[in-house]
């Protein structure tokens, strides 16, 4: 026993220093790169250029990214081709590479300013815009072609955006003299087509126009789907007492994409309904042993409130009214008669908003006493 002891302790010794210090292998450290932006476009409006794009939201391996640390804006301005060139062959598009080489930094968003470019104010999104003012007359020389690149917290950058070119033309001021009439089915907007374009030329290039309409609960949005070659617009889809906010924007293009002009001024419209329904129809009466029924049409408005009914004796030039409150059947029973007294009868429809229509066409009734 006194042997086996020491001869233990030495071979667990040995395990255990055979063991220690071992190394695995060497890995080097993940480097996660941003998912590039998506949807980028960009489009002409007036006298700029609007870029628009989604922020991702994850790394190229699927793994979610937690927070975007700047979007940079990159450009390559180029001389236009001429005329001649472009109907003679197809465009080149300019490789990423040679892109990266050319680019200039136009712009650096921090994520302390993406808010300021949100374009849906107050909502959590993703989606962004920036504005590239357009000054002087050269600009109608060059073709800019923009480039976008994420960096996150660690600064990884993501590859380069799709690259999108635009090749600026001379657009419309916007229209003017926005007015408007409010009918019982529709809201009739009208104005007046711009006068010049942005750079003062005139006549202006117009093909068209298009209207926006906002409300309390919505952000401004196009509401023709096609282009209006009127200076007018009929808005069918809309509620009596709710507020909206219309502006026009004309366009110098009749096809995709459309080249539009800025905003109008805002019309603000309430649209107080002060339409009468129609007059009842089909008044008949008959009689009973004291009283006269009367019945009559339905009317088919979906605002309508009731009926009142009105009465005079023969004899007597203004009907009086007999129902304090509107009926809301289309018939009513006059019990306050006398017998051998002719009485007139006539119905008006009232709507919601207190507006009263026009007399039905009269009946009159006489109740006989079959024993004088």
């Amino acid at each position: 026993m006194k042997k086996t002891f020491p001869l233990f302790i030495i071979s667990s010794l040995f395990l255990l220093s055979s063991s220690c210090g071992k190394k695995g292998a060497i890995y080097p450290p993940i480097i996660r790169i941003p998912q590039s932006v998506e949807g980028f476009e960009a489009i002409q409006r007036a006298d700029k250029i609007i870029l628009e794009w989604t922020n991702p939201t994850t790394y190229i391996d699927g793994n979610p990214m937690r927070e975007i640390d700047e979007i940079e804006i990159w450009l390559v301005e180029e001389k236009k081709e001429s005329a001649e060139k472009e109907e003679s062959a197809e465009e080149e598009e300019l490789p990423v590479e040679e892109f990266e080489k050319k680019a200039i930094l136009l712009a650096s968003i921090k994520k302390e300013k993406f808010s300021e470019y949100l374009i849906e104010q107050g909502e959590i999104s993703q989606d962004l815009s920036y504005v590239f003012p357009l000054s002087g007359k050269e600009f109608l020389t060059k073709k800019f072609i923009f480039g976008l690149r994420v960096k996150d917290r660690k600064r990884n950058k993501s590859e380069f955006s799709d690259l999108v070119s635009v090749e600026p033309k001379i657009l419309p001021l916007p229209p003017k003299g926005l007015r408007f009439t409010v009918y019982k089915d529709r809201i009739q907007i009208l104005w007046d087509p711009p006068e010049k374009n942005v750079d003062q030329s005139s006549p202006p290039n117009v093909e068209g126009y298009f209207i926006f309409r906002a409300d309390r609960e919505t952000q401004p949005r196009r509401i023709n789907p096609e282009l209006i070659k009127e200076n007018k617009y009929e808005d069918e889809d809309f509620v009596f007492d709710k507020a909206y906010k219309y502006f026009v924007r004309a366009s110098a293009t009749d096809s995709p994409p459309f080249l539009q002009s800025d905003d109008s001024e805002t019309l603000e419209v309430l649209a107080k309904d002060k339409f009468a329904t129609e007059a009842p129809s089909g008044l008949v009466s008959m009689t009973g042993k004291n009283y006269i029924a009367l019945s009559w049409d339905d009317n088919q408005e979906e605002d309508l409130a009731g009926y009142r009914v009105w009465r005079k004796e023969e004899g007597e030039e203004e009907y009086l009214l007999l129902t304090t409150e509107p009926v809301r059947e289309n018939t009513y029973t006059d019990t306050k008669v006398e017998k051998n007294k002719r009485y007139y009868y006539s119905i008006t429809a009232l709507d919601k908003h207190g507006n009263e229509s026009k007399e039905s066409e009269a009946a009159s009734e006489i109740i006989k006493d079959t024993f004088s």
